[in-house]
């Protein structure tokens, strides 16, 4: 998926089609979610966080599968839930590197995108080079979006400095015997939480962080409808799956 800097000179001819499907996030097993998604997701996905290896910093995602590198919500040829991350409908546009000048609008884009193309769809520049408005609605709502991203962050240091994350412990058996243990995912110990002190509370709820916690605890029972859509659509069905958060 090469992705390129938006210009007025390479994408002079560039319109953008409609979203007909995500068969562009068949190809993706976890999205990043904005702090403001954290109610909406819970409905269909279960939460989780993911460390970063270089930094030890924990990201707010939602899971599309749990092994793998395909969602196990792309089923029938449609996305099978009623809530589209925010990180799945800026497709194909991505926020470009800050020290990237050259970057109408801050933009960069995927080219080989289905969406892109030469004589169909909405121009993303003006027969004067300029951006349209729909480029500069894209650009927007990738800003918003990015600032969502950062409180999401801000959200996941507050859990990390109250002493909140804890390890998940899942594990996977299937209908021919095979056994995954699955690691790297991080969820909010319920003693820990219990445990605060009133300041720490009363620090978290005055955030927002608070409600955000639990439902986020609330959407770990999301993992039961993964199984669900595993056994819909694999030949080999997961007969078990166990999980808790090591408090």
């Amino acid at each position: 998926m090469p992705v390129f800097t938006l210009n007025a000179t390479r994408h002079a001819k560039a319109r953008l089609r409609p979203q007909a499907d995500m068969a562009h996030a068949e190809r993706q097993n976890h999205a990043r979610l904005g702090l403001s998604e954290v109610d909406l997701a819970a409905a269909d996905y279960p939460l989780f966080l993911m460390k970063h290896a270089q930094t030890g910093r924990f990201t707010l995602c939602a899971l599309f599968a749990l092994e793998g590198d395909r969602s196990w919500y792309m089923l029938g040829g449609g996305w099978q839930a009623t809530y589209l991350p925010e990180a799945l409908l800026r497709h194909p546009f991505f926020l470009a590197p800050p020290d990237d000048t050259d970057a109408v609008l801050g933009l960069a884009v995927e080219e080989s995108s289905p969406r892109l193309h030469d004589r169909e769809g909405v121009p993303l520049f003006g027969t004067d080079g300029q951006p349209t408005e729909a480029t500069a609605r894209v650009a927007d709502h990738l800003s918003h979006h990015r600032a969502d991203l950062d409180a999401a962050a801000g959200f996941t240091a507050a859990l990390a400095a109250e002493g909140l994350v804890r390890p998940l412990a899942l594990r996977l058996r299937f209908a021919d015997g095979r056994e995954n243990q699955v690691e790297g995912l991080y969820g909010i110990g319920a003693e820990a939480l219990s445990g605060l002190c009133d300041e720490a509370v009363i620090r978290l709820h005055r955030a927002g962080h608070l409600r955000a916690a639990h439902v986020m605890m609330a959407s770990a029972q999301q993992l039961y409808r993964l199984q669900q859509l595993h056994n819909a659509a694999a030949s080999v069905a997961l007969t078990d799956l166990a999980f808790v958060i090591r408090d």
